[in-house]
This record gives C-alpha cells, structure tokens and sequence, in this order.
C-alpha cells in the first residue's frame, strides 16, 4: 500500500476517533448539567464556549495532518464518529453514570447551592467593601 494511502487512511481513523472524542466532552458535560441544573441561557453559553474552544484542537489536526485545508471526508469523519459515539456507547455510559450518580446528586446539588451561598455572602458583605 502507499504512503499516500496509508495517510489518508490514518486521518480518517484519526477524524472518527476525535469526533468520538467530542461528544465523550459533551456527555461530560451533560452530566455537569444534570448535577447542577442550568438554565436556558447557561446551557447556551456553554454549548457556545464548548463547541468554540474544540475548534481549536480540530484546526491543529486538519492544520498538522493535511496542511490547513478543510477536506470534506475529515469533517464527516467527525460526523460519523459522533454518530457512533451517541448511537453506541453514549447511552450505555450515560445509564450506568444515572444510576450510579442519582443517590449522590441530591447531595452534590445541596452541597454546591451551600457553597454558592456562602462565597455569596462573603462577596456582598459589608467588610469585603473597602
């Protein structure tokens, strides 16, 4: 086989294992969320930060393995990653994560509003200002 194939086919396996990547950060993320509920503009804001800064990592990719252009066959080979990824092992991963996590949220979520109360009041009390 030549370089040249062996390449192509390195960045394609590459592009679905970092799509695959991707939405493991975003289960992540989703997770986040389901422990610490947001509102509608958090999760825009989120989702927005999230999907930006992984731009970064997929241009040095595209940049380093097939010098900056922008091939459509790397872009659906995240796609098809993703796709994967929230077919097969998301829901399983995200399953087992519930179960294993929604005895505890009731006590994070308690513990995280105490915390946010209590920097709260620290930040707004009247020797802080000065």
């Amino acid at each position: 086989m030549s370089q040249i194939i062996r390449e192509q086919i390195y960045f394609q396996i590459t592009t679905i294992c970092v799509g695959m990547f991707m939405m493991f950060g975003y289960d992540i993320l989703r997770l986040w969320r389901w422990l610490i509920p947001h509102g509608r503009l958090w999760v825009w804001i989120e989702d927005l930060l999230y999907w930006s800064l992984l731009g970064i990592p997929v241009f040095v990719l595209f940049f380093q393995m097939i010098d900056g252009v922008p091939r459509w066959y790397g872009i659906l080979g995240m796609l098809a990653g993703g796709i994967l990824y929230e077919s097969g092992i998301s829901i399983p991963l995200r399953t087992g994560m519930h179960q294993l996590l929604v005895k505890y949220n009731k006590k994070i979520g308690f513990r995280v509003a105490k915390l946010g109360k209590m920097l709260y009041s620290k930040i707004t009390s009247p020797y802080s200002r000065r």
